[in-house]
């Protein structure tokens, strides 16, 4: 039964999804990375479309770089083009994506917007692995 898990069954959805714009600050996405605990957060264009990602990870390399979290755009500095799958995927062919990129988090879109979003621990905590 947990092999035929969708994706749609264990995401999160509407305002649990953790998004921001491409001209909030670094500072405004840590906030909203902090207040939906899925160590990411989607940057959305102007037509609310996936335009990247910003990671944990992507926040301790830009540390380094000396980049003022309160006055750049996470624009600047989001991995764009990052990995997303559709609604329709099984939860199991998701975790095999994710072990395969090496990521821990994917956000799930319908067409081009963005209708949810997971982690590694959602996967494990309904019993996929």
């Amino acid at each position: 039964k947990k092999l035929l898990l969708s994706v749609s069954d264990l995401m999160l959805t509407g305002e649990q999804i953790p998004l921001v714009t491409v001209e909030q600050t670094i500072r405004e996405a840590l906030f909203e990375i902090t207040a939906k605990g899925l160590g990411m957060v989607g940057v959305v264009n102007a037509e609310q479309q996936l335009a990247g990602i910003f990671t944990d990870g992507d926040l301790r390399r830009i540390l380094d770089q000396r980049i003022d979290i309160h006055d750049t755009p996470i624009g600047q500095v989001m991995t764009q083009n990052p990995k997303v799958i559709d609604d329709n995927w099984l939860a199991f062919d998701a975790l095999k994506l994710m072990k395969a990129k090496s990521i821990n988090g994917l956000f799930v879109l319908n067409g081009n917007t963005v209708v949810g979003a997971f982690n590694m621990h959602t996967l494990l905590q309904a019993g996929v692995y």
